[in-house]
């Protein structure tokens, strides 16, 4: 469903050291699925259309930036002491004034799905709310601020954990930390705030009570899922929350059509994008931005990295590929690894121990066994025997080979680049070739006179 929230602006509160995690990196930019936290919730936001982003960063604010760059609507804003989420919300007031809504999120709930920030703001706006919290319901609420309600049902205040008594803790509905705030009203009312608390800290929560005094309405609203809601402290709930994106991932591929075979072995990242009937097998990684065809057939224990892969292709076991594209019907493996800058064309055959580097292999060629082919390009069925090697690099410099089409390489090759091979040639086994090969014919390098020693005795182990 679109959206267009063409009045809101969105504060993302980013600015935590992460002390937990026991990293130098900043908390926001681990990585869940392949893609940071920080990145989940801004796509998620990003959905939504709105007015303007605004991030408040603080330690690792270079780091951030560095990694996010500067998205056309996103604006950066520093907290350089953290004093508690209301003072971080505070350094936004001056960055969208012309904004009238405020959705306040926080970088570190990257479970966060858009249609439930969606249905916050559009029932904020249908309820002619102030205020409105986006609340949920754990099984353990343990950490989480209780919503307290009168017994009306209105809510009357947001008691953080620490500051709860005993019966506040047993209150089962806590807050999210998201909120949708009229513009005006928040940035008055967070003036106001003091720190009278365990933490000493200005909470973003006691706007609700400044609300509730100045007669402003004030709502919690539920969301389905309290999954989403749950923020990465560590690199406990960093897994916990790897795990249950992973489940939904996996979850949403088998309603589009893919079979994916024992769920709890195989990875699949957040960006990978896999075609309809397509097979993964158990203990596949397909990871990136893997794009994967058609009727494909992966693993097991296949890895892919970054790459595009066509329809109807076979990924045989424990095969790497790396930044490479594939053609339809091409079979990959078992035990191939392609690396970066490979290319195949249609129904090429890459088979066990074969090495692929920054080469493409044109429509209907094969390399079935024990060969390396780097920096190469090779035309259309070739057929290149066991052993054969492009020996592209000369100790300091890469050297390209250049194979014509229809060629036999006989097993055992060595092509000493920079060399050529005309089409329709054949080269003996075991021919070392270090000038360029005519079209057609039988090409065969010098080799030593074949001899027999007689009496010769085979030397046992341990014989010196």
């Amino acid at each position: 469903m679109p959206y267009h929230f063409s009045s809101l602006q969105v504060i993302v509160l980013a600015a935590g050291k992460g002390t937990r995690m026991a990293s130098n990196l900043p908390k926001v930019l681990h990585p869940v699925l392949g893609k940071s936290m920080l990145q989940h919730v801004l796509s998620s936001i990003e959905s939504l259309l709105p007015k303007s982003i605004t991030l408040v960063a603080g330690h690792g604010i270079d780091k951030l930036r560095s990694f996010i760059g500067q998205p056309e609507n996103l604006t950066w804003v520093e907290q350089k002491e953290q004093l508690g989420t209301a003072h971080a919300v505070l350094q936004a007031e001056s960055s969208d004034p012309d904004a009238e809504l405020v959705l306040i999120v926080c970088a570190d709930t990257p479970l966060l799905q858009t249609s439930t920030l969606a249905d916050l703001i559009q029932q904020h706006l249908q309820q002619q709310a102030d205020v409105s919290i986006l609340s949920a319901q754990p099984s353990n609420p343990y950490g989480y601020g209780r919503i307290v309600r009168d017994a009306q049902g209105q809510v009357t205040a947001i008691i953080e954990e620490k500051d709860a008594n005993a019966q506040q803790r047993q209150i089962q509905e806590v807050s999210s930390g998201i909120f949708c705030v009229n513009r005006a009203f928040l940035f008055q009312a967070l003036q106001n705030i003091g720190n009278d608390n365990a933490q000493h800290e200005y909470y973003l929560p006691d706007i609700v009570p400044i609300a509730l005094h100045a007669g402003k309405k004030v709502q919690a609203i539920s969301m389905d899922n309290s999954d989403e809601m749950l923020g990465i402290n560590d690199r406990i709930q960093l897994a916990q929350a790897e795990h249950l994106m992973q489940q939904d991932v996996i979850r949403e591929w088998r309603k589009q059509g893919v079979t994916i075979e024992q769920a709890d072995t195989v990875r699949i990242e957040a960006s990978v994008h896999i075609g309809a009937d397509s097979v993964i097998k158990a203990g596949t990684q397909l990871l990136g931005s893997t794009h994967l065809g058609d009727d494909c057939v992966v693993g097991p224990y296949a890895v892919l990295q970054d790459s595009w892969l066509e329809d109807g292709i076979t990924v045989a076991p424990f095969s790497h590929l790396e930044r490479c594209n594939i053609g339809d019907d091409a079979n990959i493996g078992p035990f191939a690894r392609l690396r970066p800058g490979a290319k195949l064309d249609e129904a090429v055959k890459i088979g066990n121990f074969v090495e692929v580097k920054q080469a493409v292999i044109g429509r209907g060629s094969k390399v079935n066994h024990l060969s390396y082919i780097g920096d190469t390009v090779m035309g259309e069925d070739c057929n290149i025997g066991a052993g054969t090697i492009t020996c592209n690099y000369d100790g300091a410099n890469k050297h390209q080979t250049n194979i014509g089409h229809r060629v036999f390489v006989g097993s055992d090759t060595k092509l000493v680049a920079p060399v050529a091979v005309g089409s329709g040639a054949t080269i003996g086994a075991g021919s070392i070739i270090t000038k360029d090969v005519k079209e057609d014919g039988l090409t065969l390098s010098a080799r030593p006179e074949q001899r027999h020693v007689k009496n010769w005795i085979r030397p046992k182990k341990g014989d010196r």
